[in-house]
């Protein structure tokens, strides 16, 4: 996977398994079809999610696009004013980059490399607390006019 490319043929990402394929829409945007494909089937769409933030809101060259980048800043903004925990933890980054190096190693060597770091998944965004942060993002609009 590459980001650093203008024009290219693949799906932003491609997971490839024993069992088949996943192609994953551009991880920059919200939206886009998420295919899978299973040993010698077709490929076939996955149900869209129904998500607020799946919803296309920016031009780009390529048409709309649902882009909310920041979603993930205001909820993290919001969960420390409201004094709860945020989903993007210390620990979750710390063992994001336990298995990045890991997969490195891990190529480099040819063998299997057991992380060394574990952490707690945190929940989705879900439905409601993307509308609450749509919500509050037209209170503080509407207050600056």
């Amino acid at each position: 996977t590459s980001w650093d490319v203008w024009s290219h043929g693949h799906a932003p990402m491609e997971l490839y398994g024993e069992l088949g394929t996943v192609f994953l829409p551009d991880p920059n945007f919200f939206g886009g079809d998420v295919r899978v494909t299973d040993a010698a089937k077709p490929v076939k769409k996955l149900p869209k999610w129904k998500h607020p933030f799946g919803v296309p809101n920016q031009m780009h060259s390529h048409g709309m696009m649902a882009n909310y980048r920041t979603a993930g800043l205001a909820d993290m903004a919001l969960a420390i004013a409201e004094g709860r925990p945020h989903r993007c933890s210390m620990e979750l980054a710390l063992h994001a980059v336990d298995v990045m190096t890991g997969m490195l190693r891990s190529g480099a060597s040819g063998k299997f490399v057991a992380m060394q770091t574990t952490c707690e998944r945190p929940a989705a965004l879900g439905v409601k607390e993307a509308e609450g942060l749509l919500a509050k993002k037209k209170g503080l609009l509407a207050k600056k006019k």
